[in-house]
């Protein structure tokens, strides 16, 4: 009887170490986020710094655009300011119905600011982008457009 209680101790301490061994998150750990794509499980990606990730994006489209160096710095500081309010939604305590809604006044204000910086053709082009993208990852909205058409 004691050997059972003793291995059945054993197994559980050698079972439950692992689950004592996660770690915890701490406050300079950088934030992540989660993406569903079609057919795929959710996966936490780590989210680079507001400026790193207004930087890739503004670098991105200059090249793209092929844009000039007062207009690439006029869309970084909307992509920034962007990227930082994204930033303070994703940390509020807010439900996901707020945060959704955050996020789609955020993209809309963005939306805005692009076409008041961009010509009609570079927004048109910035508009295309978007599209191959979301096709390329799974899609939302596309998706169901395409669905649509067949």
């Amino acid at each position: 009887m004691f050997k059972k209680i003793a291995l059945s101790g054993l197994l559980l301490s050698m079972f439950s170490l692992p689950l004592l061994a996660q770690q915890m998150a701490t406050p300079d750990a950088p934030t992540t986020t989660t993406r569903m794509g079609k057919g795929q499980s959710m996966q936490q990606h780590p989210m680079g710094d507001p400026a790193t990730r207004a930087r890739k994006m503004t670098d991105r489209m200059t090249q793209q655009l092929g844009l000039d160096q007062a207009t690439s710095q006029k869309l970084y500081d909307a992509t920034l300011a962007r990227a930082q309010k994204v930033n303070d939604i994703q940390a509020s305590a807010d439900d996901n119905k707020a945060k959704a809604q955050a996020m789609k006044a955020n993209a809309d204000d963005y939306k805005t600011k692009l076409k008041s910086i961009l010509t009609p053709d570079q927004f048109a082009k910035v508009e295309s982008m978007k599209g191959h993208m979301r096709k390329g990852r799974g899609g939302h909205a596309s998706d169901k457009d395409d669905q649509e058409q067949k």
